[in-house]
């Protein structure tokens, strides 16, 4: 494996821990926020053990939705976009409203939403960008004359890779 090859790799791979590790972080943070505001509203047991997850899940299941369609060609509908941003919403409020009345303090407690919602859409990005190695490699492909094939949702001209859209 050629050098850049290698940085690459341990680049990726330090990226999607690191993301991964704030991910996970922000999420447990950001669940301990909204179970006690739960608790704190009358919601005992496995009610207010859910409603954190079901608000930070739906941040991750639309995150997850956008990768899917991107990596496959697709354009995605109006519904993961319009979840991403009422659990990243609802997520924030709740965060913000277990914090005390100072500006720092609602800061401080918002923070773990919007650290999650960042961090689970970097990981994303990681997840769907192809290695300088692949880009390489489908850049020396000799033309063989035959068609790409075409996958649903693309055309030939993409078919061999993910698209990207910025």
């Amino acid at each position: 494996m050629a050098g850049p090859e290698r940085a690459d790799r341990w680049i990726s791979r330090a990226a999607t821990a690191t993301a991964t590790g704030v991910a996970g972080i922000a999420g447990a943070i950001s669940y301990s926020h909204m179970h006690q505001l739960a608790a704190a509203h009358g919601d005992t047991g496995w009610h207010a053990h859910a409603f954190p997850r079901s608000v930070d899940g739906v941040e991750i299941v639309a995150s997850l939705v956008l990768l899917a369609d991107r990596r496959a060609g697709r354009t995605s509908g109006w519904l993961p976009w319009a979840a991403l941003t009422i659990g990243t919403t609802a997520s924030l409020a709740a965060n913000i409203a277990t914090a005390d009345h100072g500006t720092i303090s609602r800061v401080i407690a918002g923070w773990p939403a919007v650290a999650l919602l960042i961090a689970v859409r970097l990981l994303a990005g990681i997840l769907e960008r192809r290695t300088a190695a692949q880009v390489r490699a489908e850049e020396a492909e000799p033309d063989s004359g035959v068609p790409a094939r075409k996958l649903p949702g693309r055309s030939a001209a993409v078919s061999n890779g993910p698209a990207r859209r910025d």
